[in-house]
């Protein structure tokens, strides 16, 4: 089975989901480029 793969939007770098992906107790997720450092915060998903 093939691991989703995310293209970083500043440096577009590729990373696995889970490498790039946090997820806080209060729902919000947040994006972080392990190259660029570069962030994302309060992704919006289907739980809220």
């Amino acid at each position: 089975m093939k691991k989703p793969v995310v293209v970083c939007p500043a440096c577009q770098k590729r990373a696995y989901l889970e490498e790039v992906l946090t997820a806080q107790s209060n729902q919000n997720v947040i994006y972080t480029c392990p190259s660029c450092q570069f962030m994302l915060r309060n992704i919006y998903t289907s739980k809220g």
